[in-house]
């Protein structure tokens, strides 16, 4: 891997002297923008037109996130076996890709490798752990919204703008990788993506996590950015469904502050013109995030006796456009 453009951030006995990211939507497009001007970046991504428009002329991100990079690229996570094994390996696919990725990704994983779970949800880390059997996985919580701008063709590279992002972002882990994401959240930080270490990534992954079953599912189910919804009639169901969710994180022993609930609906009033990604997904016929979002928190209240109406509701409901896309093939 050419390494002679890269400019560490940390000392080469501290940070990973080789990054990859599987996944080349919006974020591990904008991830891999980040990291590829400090450390050797390789990233995956699947389809051929944007992968040679990555390798080609690189990635830009703007709005209120900005950076710039040329990562290598490759089309599939066996090529990553191609070269010496990763220190870092980020998740940044979609978490209904998350099965597919870790049986792709088993027999090239190093032992000496950490990987980052780079997604929505309440437990996708917890995921990769179960399927690769390791507990070399770090866990981030992330406050900004990313889509490809296909209209933005400057220079040729691949345009990703943030119209959303309220940082900080959050990193932690549990046994070996609490203490490793502390050493991440001040690498990632110093490259520019707002970073913090916290010893209570359960917490900051139920919080954000209830924010996105409040309005990610409605917003998909009406086409309507979140700042639309929360002036309109659905502002009731949005409220129910947060409702619900603050209550089965406080039973399973989650903090959720007195201010938690009118602080989200404050953002999500700001969020302007922001449609949420599953709305996207909807869009275009793709499997949802649902059973990382509402179906966990639906899952939990039911063990702990804590009714989930709405978020019941909601899953059967997006559920139907997640048995669209598996009878055409998308699932």
């Amino acid at each position: 891997m050419d390494s002679a453009e890269c400019r560490p951030v940390l000392r080469d006995d501290v940070g990973p002297r080789s990054i990859a990211v599987i996944g080349a939507g919006p974020m591990g497009a904008s991830l891999a923008a980040v990291t590829s001007p400090h450390v050797p970046t390789v990233l995956v991504a699947r389809r051929p037109e944007r992968a040679r428009q990555i390798e080609k002329f690189g990635i830009e991100v703007d709005g209120l996130l900005r950076a710039s990079g040329r990562p290598r690229v490759v089309r599939s996570i066996a090529e990553l076996g191609e070269f010496d094994p990763f220190d870092l390996i980020f998740v940044a696919t979609k978490t209904t890709a998350l099965r597919q990725v870790c049986r792709e990704l088993r027999p090239y994983l190093g032992q000496r490798s950490w990987l980052v779970s780079y997604q929505n949800g309440i437990d996708p880390g917890r995921t990769l752990i179960s399927l690769l059997g390791t507990p070399r996985v770090v866990r981030m919580v992330l406050r900004y919204g990313a889509v490809i701008d296909t209209g933005a063709k400057r220079d040729g590279s691949l345009q990703v703008r943030v119209p959303l992002h309220e940082p900080p972002h959050f990193v932690g882990g549990e046994g070996e990788a609490l203490e490793y994401a502390r050493g991440l959240a001040v690498m990632i930080d110093a490259m520019g993506l707002p970073m913090r270490f916290t010893d209570d990534i359960e917490g900051e992954a139920w919080r954000k996590g209830i924010e996105n079953a409040a309005g990610n599912p409605v917003a998909a189910l009406v086409q309507a950015p979140l700042g639309e919804l929360l002036e309109s009639p659905a502002r009731g169901l949005i409220e129910r469904l947060l409702d619900e969710g603050i209550a089965v994180a406080r039973k399973a022993g989650v903090a959720v502050d007195p201010g938690y609930r009118a602080a989200v609906l404050e953002r999500m009033a700001g969020g302007g013109g922001h449609l949420p990604s599953m709305a996207e997904d909807v869009r275009a016929g793709r499997p949802t995030e649902i059973t990382q979002l509402n179906e966990q928190i639906a899952r939990r209240g039911r063990q702990l006796g804590v009714p989930t109406p709405t978020h019941d509701v909601i899953v059967e409901l997006v559920r139907v456009f997640d048995w669209r896309a598996k009878a055409r093939g998308r699932g």
